[in-house]
C-alpha cells in the first residue's frame, strides 16, 4: 500500500513540475486560456510565430523570428469579471503601455531601462480592449511590462518574465526527470511491493 503512495506522490510532483516549466511570471492558464492579471483585472494574452507554426503560445516564445502578440481585455458584462474579478471592460479607459526588456540580469526593470528595452509602445487608450504588435525576437531572455494608468491616475503592471527559443528544452527535462521519477516508483514495486505480499 505504502508503494501505491509513494507512486501517486511522484506523479503529483511530476505533474507539479511540468505545470511549473511551463507557465511562470504574470500568465497563467485559466480554461484554456493564456490570462495575465494586471491589478484587479485581467488580459488575455495570445503569441503566434506565422512563418514556424500555425499553433498559439501564451508564455514562452518557441524560436526566434518574427512574433505576433496579442493582449485583449477580457469581456465581462457584469460589474465582475473571471474569478469575481473588477471589470476588464474598464481597461479600454486607461492608458496602457507595453514594454519589453532584454533580461541581463539587472537588479530593477528600471536599471538601464532604455538601454535595455527591445519593444515600447507609447501609452494610449486601446477603445476596443485589443492591442497587437509585432516583433522579430532573437533567442534569449525578457521581460515584459504592461502598464495600465487610470483617470485617478492609480497605475497597474502586470510584468511577466518569457524566454524565445528555449522552451522545447525545459519541457523536455521535465518530462525526463518526470519519467524517471515514475520509473524509480515503479521499480520500487517491483523491488519492493512483491516482498510484503
Amino acid at each position: 500500500m505504502k508503494i501505491f503512495r509513494l507512486m501517486g506522490a511522484c506523479g503529483i510532483a511530476t505533474l507539479m513540475l511540468m505545470a511549473q516549466a511551463s507557465a511562470h511570471g504574470g500568465v497563467s492558464v485559466q480554461e484554456n486560456k493564456c490570462i495575465m492579471k494586471i491589478g484587479p483585472y485581467f488580459l488575455s494574452f495570445t503569441g503566434y510565430q506565422p512563418q514556424n507554426t500555425y499553433s498559439q503560445f501564451c508564455d514562452d516564445i518557441p524560436d526566434r523570428g518574427k512574433t505576433v502578440i496579442v493582449l485583449d481585455a477580457e469581456q465581462s458584462s457584469a460589474g465582475t469579471g473571471a474569478s469575481g474579478a473588477a471589470n476588464s471592460n474598464e481597461l479600454r479607459d486607461m492608458m496602457i503601455d507595453f514594454r519589453v526588456l532584454k533580461n541581463v540580469g539587472q537588479a530593477k526593470d528600471e536599471d538601464d531601462m532604455e538601454k535595455n528595452t527591445e519593444v515600447y509602445l507609447q501609452p494610449k487608450k486601446y477603445p476596443s480592449g485589443t492591442l497587437t504588435f509585432q516583433h522579430d525576437f532573437e533567442k534569449g531572455n525578457f521581460i515584459g511590462l504592461v502598464t495600465a494608468t487610470n483617470d485617478h491616475g492609480q497605475v497597474f503592471v502586470s510584468r511577466f518574465p518569457f524566454a524565445v527559443g528555449a522552451t522545447g528544452g525545459n519541457l523536455i527535462w521535465s518530462y525526463i526527470i518526470g519519467g524517471v521519477a515514475l520509473v524509480g516508483a515503479a521499480a520500487a514495486y517491483f523491488l519492493f511491493g512483491r516482498k510484503s505480499a
